[in-house]
Parts: C-alpha cells; structure tokens; sequence
C-alpha cells in the first residue's frame, strides 16, 4: 500500500490523520500553502511542502482535508493540471456500508457513518461523524455533510453541495449543485443550484454566485 499525504494541515486534516490511522494507513505528512506551517509539524506529522509540491511525491496517495466543497474543488483542480495525482477514499473502519454502495476516489467517510443500500457518493465527498444517508440516495462530487446529519431515501444532492451539523433532509428530495443547508434545518422541498436554506421548515435566505 502507498504511504498517504493529507493535503490541508489545519482542523480537518487532523481529524483525516487520525481516520487515516484507524484505517491502518502510513502517513508520509501534510502539504499546505499557508506558508507560516512550512517547516513545523502537525500531531507529530511533518509539514512537507505547499499543495504544488505533491509533484515530488507522485509515489504516494493523497486526500484533500479541506471541509469547503469550493475548496477542495479548487485544490484537486490544481493538482491535476500539474500531473495525475493518485488520490485515495477513506472510510473508517466503523462505518456501516450496506449492499451496492459506491464511494468515488478522494472521499471521506468518518466514524458512525451509516450507509444503507444503493447509494452513489462522487468524487472528494465529505460524509462527516454520525451521519445517516438512506437508501438510493445520491451524493455529487465534492459535498459537504457535516456531523449528525440524516438524509432520508431517494435524497440527489448535485456537486459541491454542502449540508450542516445536523441537519435532516426529507426522503426524495432534490438539492441543485452547490446550494448549502444550515446547522440544524429541516429541509421538506426541492433546493435550486446555490441556494443557502436555512430553518424548521428550511426556506432559501440568500443566493451563491
């Protein structure tokens, strides 16, 4: 197995060190731009460079550790116009994952995580402590979910859609890419593409350009 870099030495990242560690893996270190980290270390872990230095490990796997669905959209789009980057999925082992669940390159599933059957989780996905994600559900690239979320069945979530702390989305419902759903919202109705929703029942409040 390769040894495994985190991109993103902050919060997040740290918490990916130690799933990574749950899952058995050999973690090489951190690459993150914030130039201030460059030279330090992290939980014992060495910060080996910025992102664009990833091309001097091409041998090893990497997950991007950066909570933003924009963020790590960005960050993976930088890394593929300098080569192929071998990015790697990273799944704890106390998840549950049921019958025909797909989980793409680069995701992120955390501890307490229940999975059900039929679902589809894309590429660089964040599925967060105690979340639930009910049956032939579908999760587009990079989303976001955040602890203790619970999406019903039949739940299509578009790219880049970003759910918070504990919210709870209702069986067959739709969320347009890169809308995002507040802490604690009950979300009953369809969401367009970047939208922010918020409240019990969840109404828009803004727009995302």
């Amino acid at each position: 197995m390769k040894k495994l870099i985190i991109i993103g030495a902050s919060g997040f990242g740290m918490e990916v060190l130690w799933l990574a560690e749950r899952c058995g893996r050999k973690i090489l270190g951190f690459l993150d731009d914030t130039l201030e980290k460059q030279g330090t270390t992290l939980l014992g872990m060495p910060i080996l460079g910025v992102i664009d230095n990833w091309v001097s490990y091409d041998d090893c796997e990497f997950i991007i550790a950066i909570g933003s669905p924009r963020g790590r959209n960005l960050i993976a789009s930088k890394m593929n116009q300098l080569g192929a980057p071998i990015f790697t999925s990273l799944i704890d082992p106390s998840a549950i994952i049921g019958k025909e669940v797909s989980i793409q390159d680069g995701s992120i599933v955390c501890a307490g995580v229940i999975c059900t059957v039929k679902i589809d989780i894309g590429l660089h996905a964040i599925v967060n402590l105690n979340t639930t994600i009910g049956h032939e559900s579908t999760l587009g690239d990079y989303c976001t979910i955040a602890p203790n979320a619970s999406i019903s069945g039949n739940v299509t979530c578009g790219d880049m859609v970003e759910i918070g702390t504990g919210a709870k989305i209702r069986e067959k419902i739709s969320i347009g890419s890169g809308s995002v759903i507040g802490m604690g919202s009950v979300l009953t109705k369809n969401v367009e593409p970047c939208k922010v929703v918020v409240g019990n029942p969840a109404r828009v409040i803004r727009s995302i350009e």
